[in-house]
């Protein structure tokens, strides 16, 4: 509407083309502003499961530096990466505190009220409250204001705020993965402070770090101007990406700014893994142990009792070659899996010596280990096969033992449980609300008397909850795409390191989600797939499959919940 003078007609024509625009833009403004909010959960499910990876990877530092301690290597090297990964924590909790801070001021503006969710232990925001509850979330006044004023050219300082902290964080991160000691040569990197300087800058570092340096920098470099939206001119980024933004568009902008510190956060911690080159152990299960060099001492000794951690991988079981007494010489070893059962047949003192197969990078080793013990002669005892502890809801199986008494004329007595015999074995059944069970051990003598060999504690615990399997494949497997399309349904039943017995359970229904495919799909009650399922999980290569299920224990009306995650290859 510029050049020559318009006539009347023209004019009219060319105000009711800006009428008709506006209805035009006010029908399809809702629809666009549903479609951030969508954007925005996408966006925060994808930060979600990028923490996923990232807690695997400070996980991985546990397990090289239990390797490295178990091998007694130095742990120089390992300390520096592992503080470096610290602070890198630190520092990525603190930036995201700042995007959502700077989020939930805005939508303070317009709600009247705090739109945070969570906080971390340190106190910064962890997470904000969903969009779709935001009344004014098609409100531009307020990111406009606050981020960008009256002048698109020269922003206001708020806003130019948010690139100078992602731009901070960007170059302690950098200068920390690229400044180290190593082999007796400093390498060091010093920040640009643009991308026009980078590669003078890789001058000084680690030639084999220049590429994850560089991929590094380049990725949370925002650009200092962006082409204008409809206009022939290019503006600053806050400008281009605040100005007249929707307070919807604006919050996703700060999710998306959120993911990318995340995907970087990703990227630098496994960088500073990986300096770390050790092959590791390998668990899935931490559990406390407490054992002595002997089980056995006279009254008026004192035993020395081990407290300490067990890490171990329960989907490997391990080999292990050990001999006893005069068979303590390797020729003579026995090989097995799992328990080794120690004869007490002889009294006195025993040695076992043998070793145990530990895998390393893929490569199996053995690892020595000795034991002593003694076999004496008891005055009573309660053998526990099954476990070590009472569980509720649950057929405990206890034995009881009297040195010189007959199995039958053995009982066993509680007045904090109920008890059975069943055959030479006896069953204890305990009740709701109780954590400490005493039970005794009586036995009968000839001429019909009783006498009491001991009372003894048993700690009470809630029965172990069931693991979701499919098929072969459990939850953090990176299985094949051949192996995953070979599986045909899901199933409930304890993990190989839980030894108590199963009433067994049935699936009842369930869903599948698989990361960046927005359909969803059901897991059937018989614990099959559904069509919609066995579609989205053949689109899973290299991607995060989902599943949690309802079901309940045969002879239970009660429904659980558990679920798993596996990323095929």
């Amino acid at each position: 509407m510029s050049g020559a003078k318009e006539t009347p007609r023209q004019k009219m024509i060319g105000m009711m083309y800006l009428v008709l625009t506006a209805l035009l833009a006010l029908n399809v403004s809702k629809q666009i502003v549903a479609a951030f909010i969508t954007l925005n959960d996408k966006l925060d499910l994808s930060a979600s499961n990028i923490d996923n990876r990232i807690d695997d990877t400070y996980i991985g530092f546990d397990q090289k530096g239990a390797t490295l301690k178990a091998e007694r290597s130095d742990l120089a090297k390992f300390n520096l990466w592992q503080a470096k990964a610290i602070e890198l924590k630190k520092n990525t909790a603190e930036l995201i505190g700042f995007l959502l801070g700077e989020c939930n001021e805005m939508i303070k503006l317009a709600e009247g009220e705090d739109w945070i969710e969570e906080k971390d232990a340190d106190g910064n925001i962890s997470k904000l409250k969903s969009l779709d509850k935001i009344e004014n979330m098609d409100d531009y006044d307020i990111p406009t204001n606050l981020f960008v004023g009256g002048n698109p050219n020269s922003p206001e300082t708020r806003g130019l705020e948010i690139v100078n902290q992602i731009h901070k964080y960007r170059d302690q991160i950098a200068e920390s993965m690229g400044t180290y000691m190593e082999d007796g040569k400093s390498w060091s990197f010093i920040a640009p402070e643009n991308l026009t300087g980078l590669s003078g800058s890789l001058k000084s570092a680690n030639p084999k770090d220049t590429a994850s340096l560089s991929r590094f920098f380049k990725t949370l470099t925002i650009p200092e101007f962006l082409p204008a939206h409809g206009e022939d001119i290019e503006l600053p980024w806050v400008s281009v990406t605040f100005d007249h933004a929707p307070i919807v568009a604006a919050a996703a902008m700060f999710t998306s700014l959120k993911l990318d510190v995340k995907s970087a956060q990703a990227f630098a911690s496994d960088y500073m893994l990986r300096k770390i080159e050790v092959d590791p152990f390998i668990f899935n299960k931490i559990e406390p142990l407490a054992f002595a060099n002997s089980g056995y001492i006279n009254q008026g000794d004192s035993l020395g009792l081990n407290i300490m951690i067990a890490a171990f991988d329960s989907n490997n079981v391990a080999s292990i070659r050990w001999g006893m007494d005069g068979d303590t010489i390797p020729e003579r070893w026995s090989e097995t899996n799992g328990r080794i059962n120690l004869s007490g047949s002889q009294p006195g003192n025993h040695i076992v010596k043998g070793a145990i197969s530990v895998k390393q990078g893929g490569v199996t080793t053995w690892k020595s280990w000795k034991f002593d013990y003694t076999v004496g002669q008891p005055v009573g005892m309660i053998g526990q096969p099954e476990m070590r502890v009472l569980y509720r809801n649950y057929d405990n199986i206890l034995e009881g033992v009297a040195a010189g008494y007959p199995a039958e004329n053995v009982t066993l007595v509680s007045g904090d449980c109920s008890l059975s015999r069943n055959g030479d074995k006896w069953i204890a059944s305990v009740g709701s609300g109780i954590s400490i069970v005493k039970i005794g051990v009586r036995a009968k003598n000839a001429d019909g008397t009783t006498v009491s060999l001991g009372v003894f504690d048993y700690k009470v615990k809630s029965k172990p909850r069931p693991t979701l399997y499919f098929g072969t494949i459990a939850d953090g497997d990176n299985p094949s795409m051949g192996t995953v399309n070979a599986q045909v349904k899901f199933k409930v039943d304890f993990d190989p390191s839980v030894i108590l017995r199963s009433k067994g359970y049935k699936i009842i229904g369930g869903d599948v989600v698989v990361t960046d495919v927005i359909t969803r799909g059901k897991v059937n009650a018989d614990g099959t797939l559904d069509a919609a399922a066995k579609r989205i999980i053949k689109q899973s290569s290299g991607k995060e499959v989902t599943i949690s299920v309802r079901y309940v224990e045969n002879g239970n009306n009660t429904i659980y919940k558990t679920g798993m995650r596996f990323y095929p290859k």
